[in-house]
This record gives C-alpha cells, sequence and structure tokens, in this order.
C-alpha cells in the first residue's frame, strides 16, 4: 500500500526533489509552506509548515519529506517533527546514486541527488542533502543537517560538522575536519581542519566571518 507523503516547503528544492520520489512507495499528496498560497505544481498546499503535525496526528498524511535547502529552517522543522513522528520522516534517494552500502545513510529525511556517490565505510547522518553530482568518499563522516551541494569532492577519512553547509564546486581534502555550522562558499578549496565555525571562501579557505 502506498503512503501519502507530504513535502515542506513549496519551492525550487522540492522541484529538485520530487522527481527522485519513489512512485511505487510513495504518493505526493501536497504541500506545507509559510508563504501564503493554495497550491503549488498542481498540488494543494495544505497549511504552515507548523500544521504538518496536526496531519500526522489524524493521520491524514503517513508521511513527509523536508523539502527546505536552508539548513537552519530545515533543521527546525526536522526537529518539530521528529520529537512526536519521526518514524513518519523517510529518505529519498536517486536511482542513478551511487551507495557503497546502505548501512552508511544513519538517519531519516536524508537526500541523495543523480549520480550523488557515497563511498565505503562512510556515513550520512538524518536530515543531510548530498546532491546532485556530490562525493562522499570513504571512510568520511557527514553530521546531521548538513547540505553537500551539486559538485561538491569531500575526500577520504574527513568529517563534516552538524549543520555544514558546502558550496557548489567546493572541494576538501583528505583527514579534514569542518567544524559544526561552518559556510563554505562556492569554489572553496580546503587544505586544512576548520577548527572554528564560520563561513569561509576562497582557495585556500580563509574565514570572512
Amino acid at each position: 500500500m502506498m503512503k501519502k507523503v507530504a513535502f515542506l516547503g513549496a519551492g525550487t528544492f522540492s522541484d529538485g526533489v520530487l522527481p527522485w520520489l519513489d512512485s511505487r512507495l510513495y504518493e505526493l499528496v501536497g504541500y506545507f509552506d509559510d508563504k501564503p498560497i493554495e497550491c503549488y505544481r498542481g498540488y494543494p498546499v495544505f497549511g504552515r509548515l507548523h500544521d504538518v503535525i496536526d496531519y500526522l496526528d489524524t493521520g491524514k498524511i503517513d508521511a513527509v519529506f523536508v523539502t527546505i535547502g536552508d539548513n537552519v529552517k530545515r533543521k527546525e522543522i526536522f526537529e518539530l517533527i521528529a520529537k512526536e513522528h519521526y518514524n513518519a520522516l523517510f529518505n529519498i534517494i536517486s536511482e542513478q546514486a551511487h551507495i557503497f552500502s546502505p548501512d552508511s545513510i544513519k538517519g531519516r529525511g536524508i537526500f541523495l541527488g543523480f549520480s550523488s556517490f557515497v563511498g565505503a565505510d562512510s556515513y550520512v547522518y538524518d536530515n543531510c542533502i548530498i546532491n546532485t553530482g556530490a562525493i562522499i568518499e570513504h571512510h568520511t563522516t557527514v553530521e546531521a543537517h548538513c547540505n553537500i551541494t551539486p559538485g561538491v569532492t569531500v575526500n577520504g577519512l574527513c568529517h563534516i560538522g552538524t549543520g555544514t553547509y558546502i558550496g557548489s564546486g567546493s572541494t576538501v581534502i583528505q583527514c579534514i575536519e569542518i567544524a559544526p555550522y561552518t559556510t563554505l562558499g562556492a569554489g572553496t578549496v580546503v587544505l586544512k581542519s576548520l577548527t572554528e565555525s564560520g563561513t569561509y571562501v576562497g582557495i585556500p579557505a580563509r574565514k570572512i566571518k
């Protein structure tokens, strides 16, 4: 029996996720969003983001996926749901994603986009985005609520702290640790561990705030 699914966030990121929803298991029935809109892409918008709890409590929907790119807001909504309905959260993984082992996926609310890669003995935790063409090489951990954007390469033996955002085309060399809630601008190259949270850009990465 297919599960009735709602997306939390009606916007461009949800457009990128929807093609990879497994239609054999899940049926998208609508959205929740804080914008004052009644429909999106032909689907109803049932209410504001926080209204989803009532829909889960009453069984109007079976499962939810948070389609918000912003790390802070995505974490807030994920944790709201997880308090009472953690099992209603599920993963969306492109059929063209490459995962060395199913054991690498260590949570819920995870998105793996087209041609993404998660290597041997690497782990991805709750509410992470590993977007189109992003590479997480062997023995690397990506903690919860991270957004690894298109074309990023994270080499082996790295640790990416909770809530980190890595901009498109960035490279993290091997054996690097990145502090929680760090932002890397597009095209940043990280050659040494970033032990202080902040925003980094450039080649090599330098802190700007």
